[in-house]
């Protein structure tokens, strides 16, 4: 359980750092994505293999591969 909170505490930071915006992001994670299979990122958050698949799809908008 603290290995899951502290990569949920990792991703927020990196996913305000790609957005560079804490609305923004917040806006990012409730928003339907194509990249994660047409679900919410926030949907994702609940166990270490969401986060991961969310923590990618930063990874790719962060270098700007959208798909």
């Amino acid at each position: 359980m603290k290995e899951k909170s502290k990569k949920f505490k990792q991703l927020m930071v990196y996913g305000e750092s790609v957005f560079e915006d804490k609305s923004n992001f917040e806006l990012w994670l409730k928003e339907k994505s194509i990249a994660l299979g047409g679900i919410s990122p926030d949907s994702l958050l609940n166990s270490e293999d969401g986060i991961s698949l969310v923590k990618d799809a930063l990874g790719r908008i962060e270098h700007g591969i959208l798909a």
